[in-house]
C-alpha cells in the first residue's frame, strides 16, 4: 500500500503535461507576461500543497500499518511494535478476559492476577504470546479500571513474556510461570500497605491501641477501590497474623469489627464496601477503638450485681480495669468507668461515689500519659478509706447474695448471716451487725417477708448484746438466733379447723 502511494506521488509530479505551450497559449488569452507569470506562480503553488496532501495520507498510512497488534511494554510503560513472532490472539485467553467485562467496579490485583492465570494457565505454550496479546489488549482498553495494584500485575505479567520473547519463545516455561504468579499474589494493596507502615511507624514497635488500629484501617481503606474485603483485608491480616503479640485488646476487637462488616459483603459477592456500609464500619471502628476492653469488662461484672455497688465493689472493679498496665488508666480507661457511672448512678453507694472521685482526681494529676504504680498504689490506699462493708467475713457473704438474682428468701439471708458472722470474732453484733443492716436497707426491696423476718431476728439478739456491752453474741444465743431464723423463713403450713356441728 505504501509503495502505490508512492508510485502516485511520483506520478504526479513527473509525467509529461497533457496540453502543449500552443494550447495553453489559446486557454489563456491574450493576458500580459506579468499576468501569465502569476497565473503560473499560483499553479505551482497549488501542486505543491496537493503533493504535501499526499504526502501527509502516505504517512498516515504507514502509521496505522505499524501499530497493529500493540501490546504493554516489559516494563509497563505503554505499548511497543509485534516482534517478528507476532500470532493472533489466544481465544481461550480473550474469554477468559471477557468475564471481566461481565463484572462492574475496578478490578484488583487479587482479581486480575486470577483472571490471568485462568487465561493462560492451559500450558499450551502461548503464554508469552497469543495469549499476552489477549490479555494485554484487554488491559489497554479497561485500563481505567485497573487499580494500581492490578497494573502492576499487568507490568510483572509484561516482564516475564518479554523475557520469553527475548529468548524466542511463544510460552513462559512452567518453572518462571509458577515465579510470575508468586509475585504478582505479592503485590497486596499500596493503601493498606502505607496506613500499615504509618502504624509501624508511629507505634516505634511497642503495643498497637484501638485508636491507632481503627485510624489505619479507615485510611486503608478510604481509596474506594472495591478491596476493602479483598486484598486491603489481606493486608491487613497478615500484618496483624505477624504483629499479634503487638495488638491490645482493643485493636483485636476493631480487627473483629472490620472483618464483621467486610464478611458482611463477601456474604453478597463483593469485596468492596458500599458508601453506606463505610460509614457504619468507620462510626464502629472509633466506638470500639475509643473504649477499653479490661476497663469495660470490669464494668460488665458490676453489671452481673444485683443491688448497691458498694466502695469496695468499684474499688475492685477499678483494679481489675486498669491492671493491663496499657497506660490508658487516666484516659480510655477512665472514660469506660465514668459512662459505667452515669447510667448506673442510682445504684452507686455513697462510698462507690467517693471512689469514683478519687479515681478522676488522680487520673487528672497524672495526665494522659497514664499513672505509675506508685501514683496508682496511693490512689487506691485511698480507696480502701471508702468501705461500705467494715467487716470481710460479711463482706464476702453479702457479696454472694449481690450475686444472686431476683428476690432474697429467708434461707438465702440466714445462711449468709451464718456465713458472715459465725466466724468467732466477737463482731456479730458490731461490724457485721452493721453491714448486714446496711445490705438489708439498700436492697429492702429485694426481701421476701420471711428475708424481713430474719432481718427482725438478727437486729433483736444484736441490740440486747449491745445494751449489755458487748460487740459479739454469745456462741449458745448466736446458734439460737439462726434456729430462730430458720424457723421464720419456712413457716409451717396452717392446718384445718374444723368446728362441729
Amino acid at each position: 500500500m505504501a509503495k502505490s502511494a508512492s508510485t502516485a506521488v511520483a506520478t504526479a509530479l513527473n509525467s509529461k503535461p497533457a496540453l502543449g505551450n500552443k494550447e495553453l497559449a489559446v486557454l489563456r488569452g491574450s493576458s500580459s507576461p506579468a499576468k501569465q507569470a502569476a497565473e503560473m506562480k499560483a499553479t505551482l503553488n497549488n501542486m505543491k500543497s496537493q503533493m504535501a496532501g499526499l504526502k501527509s495520507q502516505l504517512n498516515d498510512l504507514q502509521s496505522r500499518h505499524a501499530h497493529l497488534g500493540d501490546r504493554f511494554s516489559a516494563q509497563g510503560h505503554g505499548c511497543v511494535g509485534p516482534r517478528d513472532n507476532w500470532q493472533p490472539k489466544d481465544l481461550g485467553a480473550m474469554v477468559e478476559m471477557n468475564k471481566l467485562n461481565q463484572t462492574s467496579g475496578s478490578i484488583g490485583a487479587e482479581q486480575f492476577a486470577d483472571s490471568i492465570e485462568a487465561a493462560v494457565g492451559d500450558l499450551d505454550g502461548q503464554a508469552a504470546s497469543g495469549e499476552y496479546r489477549a490479555v494485554s489488549d484487554w488491559a489497554a482498553n479497561n485500563r481505567e479500571r485497573l487499580t494500581p495494584e492490578a497494573r502492576q500485575v499487568m507490568d510483572i505479567y509484561s516482564k516475564y513474556a518479554a523475557v520469553s520473547q527475548a529468548r524466542g519463545e511463544s510460552g513462559i516455561p512452567q518453572g518462571d510461570f509458577k515465579k510470575m504468579l508468586a509475585e504478582m499474589r505479592d503485590v497486596g494493596d499500596a493503601s493498606a500497605k502505607k496506613a500499615l507502615a504509618n502504624l509501624d511507624s508511629k507505634s516505634h514497635g511497642g503495643t498497637v491501641s484501638g485508636q491507632d488500629m481503627a485510624r489505619a484501617i479507615k485510611t486503608g481503606t478510604a481509596d474506594h477501590d472495591g478491596q476493602a474485603g479483598g486484598a486491603e483485608l489481606k493486608e491487613f491480616e497478615k500484618w496483624a497474623s505477624k504483629n499479634e503479640s503487638r495488638l491490645s485488646p482493643e485493636a483485636k476487637e476493631v480487627l473483629d469489627v472490620y472483618r464483621k462488616h467486610t464478611q458482611a459483603a463477601q456474604a453478597q459477592g463483593r469485596t468492596g464496601l458500599t458508601d453506606k456500609e463505610t460509614a457504619a464500619m468507620n462510626k464502629e471502628l472509633s466506638k470500639v477503638g475509643a473504649g477499653d476492653v479490661s476497663a469495660r469488662k470490669a464494668t460488665e461484672a458490676l453489671d452481673k450485681q444485683s443491688g448497691p455497688i458498694s466502695g469496695e465493689d468499684l474499688t475492685k472493679a477499678i483494679k481489675d480495669g486498669i491492671s493491663d498496665t496499657d497506660a490508658h488508666s487516666s484516659t480510655s480507661e477512665l472514660k469506660e468507668f465514668e459512662k459505667w457511672a452515669a447510667k448506673n448512678e442510682s445504684r452507686l453507694t455513697p462510698e462507690a461515689k467517693e471512689v469514683l472521685k478519687t479515681y478522676q482526681q488522680a487520673a487528672k494529676k497524672a495526665g494522659p500519659e497514664g499513672m505509675t504504680q506508685k501514683e496508682a498504689d496511693a490512689m487506691f490506699k485511698k480507696m480502701d478509706g471508702f468501705k461500705t462493708f467494715h467487716d470481710s467475713s460479711m463482706r464476702d457473704a453479702l457479696e454472694g447474695l449481690d450475686a444472686k438474682k431476683g428476690k432474697i428468701s429467708g434461707n438465702d439471708l440466714t445462711a449468709a448471716i451464718e456465713k458472715g458472722a459465725g466466724d468467732l470474732d466477737g463482731n456479730a453484733a458490731g461490724t457485721e451487725f452493721t453491714d448486714t443492716m446496711k445490705w438489708a436497707r439498700q436492697n429492702y426491696d429485694r426481701l421476701t417477708p420471711e428475708a424481713k423476718k430474719v432481718v427482725d431476728t438478727y437486729e433483736k439478739y444484736a441490740t440486747r448484746s449491745q445494751a449489755q456491752g458487748s460487740t459479739g453474741i454469745d456462741q449458745k444465743d448466736f446458734k439460737k438466733m439462726i434456729n430462730e431464723m430458720k424457723f421464720v423463713s419456712n413457716p409451717r403450713p396452717t392446718r384445718p379447723v374444723f368446728y362441729a356441728a
